[in-house]
């Protein structure tokens, strides 16, 4: 079952700063700590900003070799929210995301790759990967940025927090409603936090 939170998208991406395991280790998304924000431009006035409260998510984080990295992401569109009932009634309906058909939006990553700068305050990575969404499958690359590894001061498990950005022309995956007067772009930020698989409560 999917758990409450808040989007994959989130994506993440699967790079260290400390010398580590000779292995992918296992993570889960923290979906209480993982927040994805989306927003579309709105008649040219404003944008319409909303949130996924709905996700999952598992990683396999190589600290010696981040491009062997990889993640993927489950949201679903129950927990898609706008701070307006009818609007989000509307968007998950069969003009526009479709959920009742397509309920849940995928995330598979294919590639990591490092990409050094100072303008990177620890290290960063693009990571591309397939977003399935309303029955569509097409690329999407994320600019994610590697936080933190290490030991949550609350809970006492070991961690890794990213943050992540991205866009997508939602006409590429047949969504085409309202054109123009709604925008074709839609951009997003992740905030992600993952536990070690070792460190997960049990269940």
């Amino acid at each position: 079952m999917l758990k409450p939170v808040m989007a994959g998208l989130v994506p993440l991406t699967l790079l260290a700063t400390q010398p580590a395991a000779a292995a992918p280790e296992a993570y889960t998304l923290d979906s209480e700590h993982t927040h994805i924000v989306w927003r579309v431009d709105r008649f040219g006035f404003t944008e319409t900003v909303g949130t996924f409260v709905e996700l999952e998510g598992a990683l396999h984080l190589d600290e010696t070799d981040p491009a062997s990295s990889s993640v993927s992401a489950t949201i679903a569109l129950s927990g898609l929210r706008s701070d307006l009932p009818q609007r989000e009634e509307i968007v998950r309906g069969p003009y526009w995301l479709n959920a009742e058909s397509h309920p849940v939006i995928r995330f598979e990553s294919t590639e990591v790759a490092l990409t050094p700068g100072e303008d990177c305050p620890t290290q960063c990575a693009h990571v591309s990967g397939t977003l399935s969404l309303a029955g569509v499958s097409g690329p999407v690359t994320l600019k994610v940025t590697l936080n933190k590894i290490g030991t949550d001061p609350v809970t006492k498990k070991k961690a890794a927090g990213f943050s992540a950005a991205g866009q997508f022309d939602r006409s590429a995956f047949g969504i085409e409603t309202a054109l123009g007067p709604i925008g074709d772009t839609v951009r997003f930020e992740i905030e992600a936090l993952a536990i070690a698989a070792d460190d997960l409560p049990a269940q």
